[in-house]
């Protein structure tokens, strides 16, 4: 059996790193509102928590959350799940180690070492512990995306048109740096299509590929959707933009670089088409992703854009066919 549990907080709570984190209301509200989202790939028998009940569960129960925290950690035990079932404060501690964007900072760096995608490689990212570095490195981009090392969905991210800094960027700049100890400058690229390869980790170095998701994203990198749709369409799409051997190149890369992680778990790797070419890392969820939703949904023949919205004071999700 299975304990399911949809807690879109995850990242923020990795970025505070304390058991009693408490999200924003409106990042609760999500959690109350789609709680249910893991009914859509829960089996018969599997259990998906509303984040309120007590938990009695049996000693073969698998865990498995949207991504794990110390805040998750805690509130498990609190509604009774016995210590046996989750994991220790040092598993979680390596889980947001390497959800720290130095960790997609230093694959980019090797991914440029290391293959060449016949001149369509695009994408430079330097990680900055002072606001000297961070001004270094904005002059050498010019245009530029500053991210603290734990964000999400578009939180976090401040876009730097040119390459001098207000007072108000720069306050931005030291409170991050203070919270976190570093920022990351991620050169700005004229995005055409954001993409994503989806796989699964056993913890002992094997790698399950589960598929290519494209997705959709607002001009502050806020999730809108996905394309539900059989893997062989999604890669004819790309085909069009990106030379498939450059896509199975990247591909490789990622399963030979994963091998190498103990980790047991979901991992997207998030990607960007852009004007300037391919970057195949733009950033890494160490954790269940709506990319990895679309490819399961599309695996059992649905066929549509998967959507999360926040419409009328509510949230909803939903596979909408396509026309």
């Amino acid at each position: 059996m299975t304990l399911y549990i949809f807690n879109p907080e995850n990242d923020m709570a990795l970025a505070d790193g304390h058991p009693g984190y408490t999200p924003p209301a409106q990042i609760q509200q999500m959690r109350r509102e789609l709680w249910w989202l893991p009914e859509w790939w829960a089996e018969e028998g599997d259990i998906v928590w509303n984040g309120e009940d007590h938990l009695s569960l049996p000693p073969n129960t698998h865990i498995e959350p949207w991504g794990w925290s110390p805040a998750l950690r805690h509130q498990l035990n609190v509604a009774g799940v016995q210590e046996s079932l989750l994991p220790s404060g040092e598993e979680i501690d390596q889980i947001r180690q390497l959800s720290h964007r130095r960790t997609a900072v230093t694959c980019l760096q090797e991914l440029r070492e290391q293959i060449s995608l016949d001149g369509h490689f695009a994408g430079n990212t330097t990680l900055c512990q002072s606001i000297e570095e961070v001004k270094e490195a904005i002059n050498k981009c010019g245009e530029a995306i500053l991210k603290s090392p734990w964000s999400s969905s578009g939180r976090g991210i401040k876009h730097l048109s040119c390459n001098r800094l207000s007072e108000g960027d720069e306050g931005w700049i030291q409170r991050i740096l203070r919270q976190q100890g570093s920022i990351v400058v991620e050169q700005f690229l004229h995005k055409v299509a954001d993409f994503a390869l989806e796989f699964r980790l056993d913890g002992k170095g094997g790698v399950e590929y589960c598929g290519l998701s494209l997705f959709y994203t607002n001009e502050q990198g806020a999730y809108l959707g996905n394309w539900v749709a059989p893997e062989g369409q999604k890669l004819a799409w790309l085909a069009g933009y990106i030379p498939l051997p450059c896509l199975q190149e990247i591909r490789r890369w990622w399963e030979e670089r994963l091998k190498k992680i103990c980790y047991k778990g979901p991992v997207g790797i998030d990607m960007m088409l852009a004007q300037e070419g391919i970057c195949p890392c733009i950033e890494i969820n160490w954790r269940m992703t709506m990319g990895l939703i679309s490819c399961m949904a599309a695996g059992q023949g649905r066929y549509g854009r998967m959507v999360v919205e926040y419409i009328y004071g509510h949230y909803s999700a939903e596979i909408e066919p396509f026309g």
